[in-house]
Parts: C-alpha cells; sequence; structure tokens
C-alpha cells in the first residue's frame, strides 16, 4: 500500500526546504555584503617599545595566510583581572583581559576590540576580536566577529595562534 504524506509530515518538509533555502540565500546575501570566512596565522612577543598599556601589557607581531588581513599587528591591553575574574574557581595565573588589537593591512588599518583569556598552567589563550568604529580603509565599516586562539611559545614570550571566524568589510 502507497504512503502518504500526513499534514504534519508536509509541514516538517516544507519547513525543511525554507530553512535550506533561507540558510542558502543567507549565505549568498553575505557573501554579496562583502562578508567572508577567514583563517589564518598570528605570531606575536610581548614589547615594551611604545607600550602605552595601563597594565604594561603589549604585543608586536604578524599575521600571515589571512589574505587581507597578512600585516604587522599590537596588541595593548586596557584591563586584566587574575583567576579570569573567576576567583573561587580559577588560578590566579589565569587572566581574563581586554584590549584593542590593530591590524595595519596594506588596504586599511582594521581596529579591533579583543577579549581574550589566557590559561597560564596550559600554555593557551582565546580571543574574541570585534571591530571597532576606528577602523579604516577597507576595514571602515567593518563588522562580526572573528577569534584568535592558540599556544602561549617562546617560554611565556609570546603567542602562536589560529585565527577563524567571519569578517565583513568593503574590499572593491
Amino acid at each position: 500500500m502507497p504512503k502518504t504524506l500526513k499534514p504534519l509530515g508536509i509541514a516538517a518538509a516544507l519547513s525543511l526546504i525554507g530553512t535550506v533555502a533561507a540558510t542558502s540565500f543567507t549565505k549568498n546575501v553575505h557573501a554579496d555584503n562583502g562578508c567572508r570566512m577567514v583563517h589564518g596565522r598570528i605570531q606575536s612577543t610581548f614589547t615594551t617599545t611604545n607600550c602605552t598599556s595601563p597594565v604594561g601589557l603589549c604585543t608586536a607581531g604578524m599575521i600571515t595566510g589571512a589574505g587581507p588581513l597578512n600585516a604587522a599587528t599590537t596588541f595593548l591591553a586596557l584591563d586584566v583581572a587574575p583567576s579570569a575574574g573567576l576567583p573561587a574557581v580559577e588560578p590566579s595565573a589565569n587572566l581574563s583581559y581586554s584590549g584593542v588589537l590593530t591590524i595595519n593591512a596594506r588596504n586599511g588599518t582594521l581596529v579591533a576590540n579583543d577579549l581574550g583569556v589566557l590559561d597560564a598552567p596550559d600554555l593557551s589563550f582565546t580571543e574574541l576580536e570585534r571591530p571597532a568604529a576606528s577602523s579604516t580603509g577597507i576595514f571602515s565599516g567593518a563588522s562580526h566577529v572573528f577569534f584568535i586562539s592558540g599556544a602561549i611559545v617562546n617560554n611565556g614570550t609570546g603567542f602562536d595562534g589560529q585565527i577563524s571566524g567571519e569578517l565583513c568589510f568593503n574590499d572593491d
């Protein structure tokens, strides 16, 4: 006996088709609006040269393998919290921090508000980068977020991380 779709089955099928179509449309709109996935590598070291951080924490580095983000970088910490702000459950060596990551690319400067966590005992870190209004060139008006995660290297004097996420900007 042939099976027929019941009203609930039809509604589920239409919902699935609508979700797939909407997802495809959203991805196309993002591509048309200059949004793209970003991937690359960032390597940086602590520096005191020109460091105006109120907490004395700055880095200088380089991004590679990230297309328009390939450039020299600087990071300026604005504040840090020992125990990642959770003293009842995290070791004091772990830090949460907020600062400004500046990427001086060929076609503009991307300034990102950086929010991170450093896990000192495990020699690792992760950060959320949010484009700031002060970005210039192709990054003027940039939006969305990207992430940097990696390891503390060179006896605690630097970072080696991977960049991933989505960034929307005008690269015409």
